[in-house]
């Protein structure tokens, strides 16, 4: 199977089609140029023969007027006997058309209106067989009502014209097969390469930026572009991992003076009393402190997703679907709502385990906020043919059509959301997380509520 979609693909590819066109070009070039040379020497070999008849009819109507009937049959029967030369046909009928003289045994038959050039056929004796051979012929009257034929076999020179069109005919599928063997085999290289880039280029898109396009011995335009390529490769692998460590960097030290924050509010909360209003402000900041953190935490996340240099595995995503579904299942039983799933199993993906772990939590957290209580919310997997599709249904207000698109970006929050916690970054990290791993990220109306599909690529 591979080594068919391998032979499809060459048939595919630019080099073979270029190939094909240039084949047909020069099958065309040698058609045009063959061509006219076998119609030149087939009217070289054609004229060679009317002059040579011509010439002999002259001669013969020349010795008409100075010699007797008996003397010009005589003429006729001489020539007709002649061995030097080799192809001459004669004959001389008299008007009921029965033979006089000459080496042929019947006047030929002569369609109605035809000119005194014609041609037809004869049978000759070759060795213990007969062939039949093709001559042409012109005709003249006699005096008394005679006829005369003087003819000349053409066979030799059909032949010779039947092998300039085989040639012809020859060269023409020669230069095809050459053009498709060698589109073929250019086909194979350049695919060869190709397939090369595209392995690695995988790679790399997978967020492995060490490595590089394969660059061999040959000064050609392909190595050329792998080598800038690769250089410009190495400027976005320094810029990615000097991103990262400024993102490392500031979230250690954005984090340290909140844990100090938080430390130290804790503390004084132990020291004070649980009316007093310095409790309540403490308390207050503790949860500001939390929420910064929170935030903080998905900001970072969605940076890292949006970098793409998130290592990937193997990822079961029946089982990792299945146990976010579990740890929900008591936050929506204390909302008093109703938790369905339905998991397919056998769904694997490559991609981030924890980051699509996060998107998943992220969906189910929004859900569990926007659904009222006795609403209901279902967690769906399937394994469509395209590939594995995760869905996420609540019975909350939903997202009008023209503000889902506006839903997905950082720090946005509708105004049905104003009322309820959070930091706006929920969907634009699920939406960073589904880009990342090349899947599509759609939003539609679950009448009434929101339904948000993961479809990701099969493999």
């Amino acid at each position: 199977m591979d080594q068919e979609q391998g032979f499809l693909g060459v048939l595919t590819s630019s080099p073979f089609r270029i190939a094909i066109v240039y084949s047909v070009v020069f099958a065309f070039g040698a058609v045009a140029l063959l061509g006219a040379v076998y119609f030149a020497v087939s009217r070289v070999i054609d004229g060679s023969t009317d002059n040579l008849i011509a010439a002999e009819v002259q001669g013969l109507r020349e010795q008409l007027l100075v010699l007797s009937r008996s003397d010009f049959i005589e003429l006729v029967n001489q020539r007709s006997r002649d061995q030097d030369v080799h192809g001459a046909f004669y004959l001389m009928v008299d008007p009921q058309l029965r033979p006089v003289a000459g080496n042929l045994p019947a006047w030929p038959k002569i369609a109605a209106g035809q000119g005194k050039w014609f041609q037809f056929t004869v049978t000759v004796p070759y060795g213990d067989q007969t062939r039949v051979h093709e001559v042409r012929a012109q005709r003249f009257p006699l005096p008394g009502g005679y006829r005369m034929l003087v003819g000349h076999d053409v066979q030799e020179r059909q032949d010779v014209k039947n092998v300039m069109m085989r040639g012809l005919v020859a060269a023409v599928v020669m230069t095809m097969l050459l053009g498709i063997g060698g589109g073929i085999w250019m086909g194979r290289r350049i695919l060869a390469h190709a397939g090369a880039i595209s392995a690695v280029a995988t790679q790399i898109m997978r967020g492995d930026l060490t490595q590089r396009l394969p660059v061999r011995d040959a000064e050609d335009e392909l190595n050329t572009l792998a080598r800038e390529i690769n250089g410009m490769l190495d400027k976005i692998e320094q810029l990615t991992l000097g991103m990262r460590t400024v993102l490392d960097s500031a979230a250690h030290d954005l984090r340290t003076p909140l844990n100090r924050l938080q430390s130290t509010a804790e503390s004084a909360l132990a020291h004070l009393d649980p009316a007093s209003p310095e409790r309540r402000v403490l308390e207050r900041v503790t949860t500001e402190v939390d929420r910064m953190r929170n935030t903080l935490d998905a900001l970072l996340r969605i940076a890292l997703a949006e970098t793409g240099t998130v290592a990937r595995e193997a990822v079961d995503l029946s089982a990792l679907v299945a146990s976010i579904v579990e740890l929900y299942a008591p936050v929506t039983e204390e909302r008093g709502i109703e938790l369905g799933s339905q998991v397919a199993a056998g769904a694997h993906i490559q991609g981030s385990r924890q980051l699509l772990a996060q998107a998943l939590a992220n969906l189910l957290d929004n859900a569990i906020k926007f659904t009222p209580v006795g609403g209901h919310i279902r967690v769906l997997l399937r394994n469509e043919s395209g590939g594995p599709e995760v869905v996420v249904e609540d019975d909350g207000p939903g997202i009008p059509a023209d503000k889902r698109e506006l839903a997905l970006g950082r720090r946005v929050r509708l105004d049905e959301a104003r009322k309820v916690p959070g930091s706006g970054l929920g969907l634009s990290l699920v939406a960073a997380v589904t880009k990342l791993h090349g899947a599509r990220l759609v939003l539609t109306d679950a009448g009434p509520g929101l339904r948000v599909a993961l479809q990701f690529a099969m493999g």
